[in-house]
């Protein structure tokens, strides 16, 4: 997959693409990206992917916005779903003002070459929301190129969007986000050296030190820890420690019958399930006895769990 970042930059091959933030690139994405890959296989196309940086709605609004996945990994991700190009441009004030009709001629038609354009339902782009699929389709018949609509994807009945799924994941209810991932979601980062609390009390953790913006609401977690190629069933708490009186947020993951030196190496920790919220224990004998109900619990939950 060729990434592109510079809107002045052509692509060769005619495109049947799309356009969207497409963050986590769940499965209403990848309905769209799937139609997107058949037409160009269709029509003897490449499959193109336009997006952008930061997310339009933090420049316009000033809204913080906390994404599922920091940029790398989203285009990580669109690599994984097949896709030949992808276009990431910055989104700036200046982006904003281009006009709708400017931005089909210059962009979709003059340097990416789109014969086919996929969207979803209630798309508009462009100086003030200007575009939507009327007037693609009317400036498709100057332009020729085609324009079509994609639903929504449902799961439990519901529509299935990034902002759904970032209120699944503040909610703490990670099974129902998986569902609409198609995934479960996960985290990624550096394992840091801590306090060493984890390892007095017969529980080693590593703390992950990571620059994802959307984190799971504060408790303890069934996960999988993946490292160095592996996955490994693991349990994961996301707080304060207050037993502790920590006032820090920390990501601390308990390996499972794992002792190896894992200090500054990338890990990536898979959210499962959520068993309960953080709590304060009365002694360090209560917390270690918690935590020992909590770690057999985990395990039934990943050894029923794929």
């Amino acid at each position: 997959m060729k990434v592109i970042f510079d809107p002045e930059e052509p692509i060769e091959n005619a495109t049947s693409a799309t356009i969207g933030n497409f963050d986590g690139v769940h499965v209403g994405h990848k309905k769209i990206l799937s139609a997107v890959r058949e037409t160009a296989v269709e029509k003897g196309l490449s499959s193109c992917v336009i997006t952008f940086h930061p997310h339009p709605q933090k420049v316009l609004r000033n809204i913080d916005i906390p994404l599922l996945m920091p940029i790398r990994e989203r285009l990580r991700l669109l690599e994984r779903e097949g896709i030949d190009f992808v276009a990431c441009y910055t989104f700036t004030q200046d982006i904003s003002k281009i006009t709708a009709k400017d931005f089909i001629s210059e962009i979709l038609v003059g340097k990416l070459r789109v014969r086919h354009l996929i969207i979803g339902q209630d798309f508009s782009f462009g100086r003030k929301r200007e575009g939507n699929a009327e007037l693609l389709r009317t400036l498709g018949k100057a332009y020729d190129f085609e324009t079509s609509v994609i639903g929504p994807a449902y799961v439990d009945g519901e529509i299935v969007s990034s902002t759904a799924i970032r209120n699944l994941l503040k909610a703490g209810d990670a099974k129902k986000a998986a569902r609409f991932l198609g995934y479960n979601y996960y985290i990624e980062g550096e394992v840091t050296e801590g306090e060493k609390r984890g390892r007095q009390i017969g529980y080693p953790t590593a703390n992950l030190d990571t620059d994802w913006e959307m984190l799971p609401k504060t408790g303890v977690y069934a996960t999988r820890a993946c490292i160095d190629d592996r996955k490994l069933d693991s349990i994961t708490n996301i707080g304060y420690r207050p037993t502790f009186g920590s006032s820090r947020l920390l990501i601390e993951t308990h390996i499972f019958d794992f002792n190896s030196d894992i200090y500054r190496k990338r890990l990536r920790i898979e959210f499962v399930e959520r068993i309960r919220d953080e709590k304060r224990f009365e002694s360090v004998d209560a917390l270690v006895a918690g935590i020992r109900l909590d770690v057999e619990k985990v395990k039934d939950i990943l050894k029923n769990t794929k």
